[in-house]
């Protein structure tokens, strides 16, 4: 019994040891972006052609940000709006429903649940608020680079693998598992997992780095998403308004 005691407290800091180094891993990296030093007096404007090489169909995604919180994202494919979100970052919090033509009003964390795939800060972003497990899986080998590797598992997401550059900190990697945390409610209309998402290329906005070029493959598809930026003067009318 005393054995298996010693064995427990032995076990103990290296658990803790493991948390602490995914934490920091994930902290060094939302500390690289920088997204609290956004300017405050401007809005943040983002542009992201999305190419599907296999059928060459075109998207664009237009995506406003600014402090404290607001965002709006749209989704366009040529005349047609296919999907839309809107918050003011405090009251409302609607996402808009192409077959009805209209906008609805959703609960604070079901909104920003369902808008982190648009979201440009990526799910990492204030991870404790979403309440994310993380889980340190080590250095992994990938075509021959050495990368840091992190789990995250949240309720009814896919669990993700995310592989951050160990010289520069930055995240070059994602892998999607086809699971999801116990507890979790997986919609019949939810898309599979994509099989990798890369990060290509970040570019600077003021003190601040954001994703510029990325590809993912879902089901052996790839797409393609290239992002430029602008900053305009601030607009609250436009978090206010569908």
């Amino acid at each position: 019994m005393k054995g298996k005691i010693a064995l427990l407290l032995l076990l103990i800091p290296m658990w803790i040891q493991a948390q602490d180094s995914a934490q920091m891993v994930v902290n060094r990296y939302l500390e690289l972006l920088n997204y609290e030093a956004l300017p405050k007096d401007s809005m943040l404007v983002m542009e992201t052609t999305i190419t599907f090489r296999e059928s060459l169909d075109t998207f664009t995604m237009h995506r406003y940000f600014q402090s404290p919180g607001m965002m709006r994202v749209e989704v366009w494919y040529g005349d047609s709006l296919t999907e839309a979100f809107c918050t003011n970052g405090s009251t409302r919090h609607r996402i808009y429903s192409p077959s009805q033509e209209w906008w609805d009003d959703y609960p604070h964390e079901e909104f920003h649940s369902r808008i982190q795939p648009y979201d440009f800060r990526g799910p990492l972003y204030a991870w404790k608020g979403f309440d994310i497990k993380l889980t340190w899986l080590g250095m992994s080998n990938v075509d021959g680079h050495r990368l840091q590797t992190v789990k995250t598992e949240q309720k009814d997401h896919y669990n993700r693998i995310y592989f951050f550059d160990p010289q520069s900190g930055l995240l070059v990697l994602i892998m999607e598992e086809d699971a999801m945390p116990e507890g979790s409610y997986k919609s019949p209309l939810a898309e599979p997992p994509i099989d990798f998402k890369f990060i290509h290329e970040y570019m600077p906005v003021g003190a601040s780095l954001i994703p510029s070029q990325e590809s993912y493959r879902r089901k052996g598809d790839l797409t393609i998403m290239q992002t430029v930026f602008s900053l305009k003067p601030r607009n609250d009318l436009l978090f206010n308004q569908d």
